[in-house]
């Protein structure tokens, strides 16, 4: 941990790494607070429980500053660029190890969904200007990462080649060019 953070600080580190990692439910307290070299007591001190510990991870969690504001176009270039500088260790948080491991969990699901709703889904919409598009959009970002991480598709080009970039592009451009019925 860096020795620089506060002691609340490094909780924070400590839980979302944790929590966005393996799942709310199956992360402990004691491990959180073991991780951040804290009392577990200061848990309570700063955060209330573990769910407002958990709570305080969500904070700027879909932070969309840095993704372009104005058009889908944009966003592509973006996202293939994220997808392409992302890291794959699986300890590193990241928002779609967040959603994977927690939207469905029964105690937390609904602050990630609503987190998401709120910051990140709302963006996408005002953006490319159409919810529907915008929710296909977002789930090309979720497969593509799901069939990476979990599935390893052999017929896919490899991690961090043009050809992954181009096929990342064409699954995203694909859910821009939806047609709305």
């Amino acid at each position: 941990m860096d020795p620089d953070l506060t002691t609340k600080e490094r909780l924070q580190r400590a839980a979302k790494a944790a929590f966005w990692a393996r799942g709310y439910s199956n992360v402990g307290l004691r491990e959180i607070a073991r991780a951040a070299g804290a009392d577990v007591a200061l848990i309570k001190r700063y955060f209330g429980d573990k769910l407002g510990l958990f709570s305080a991870t969500l904070d700027r969690a879909f932070d969309t500053s840095a993704l372009p504001q104005t058009n889908g176009a944009d966003l592509v270039e973006a996202v293939v660029h994220l997808f392409s500088i992302a890291s794959r260790d699986p300890n590193d948080p990241s928002i779609i190890r967040l959603i994977l491991m927690n939207a469905h969990d029964a105690e937390v699901g609904a602050l990630v969904r609503a987190a998401h709703g709120q910051q990140m889904q709302s963006y996408l919409e005002r953006v490319i200007g159409d919810p529907t598009r915008a929710a296909l959009f977002m789930s090309v970002i979720l497969g593509a990462s799901v069939a990476e991480k979990s599935l390893r598709l052999q017929a896919t080009a490899p991690l961090g080649s043009s050809g992954y970039a181009a096929e990342l592009r064409y699954m995203l451009q694909a859910a821009l060019a939806y047609k709305v019925t």
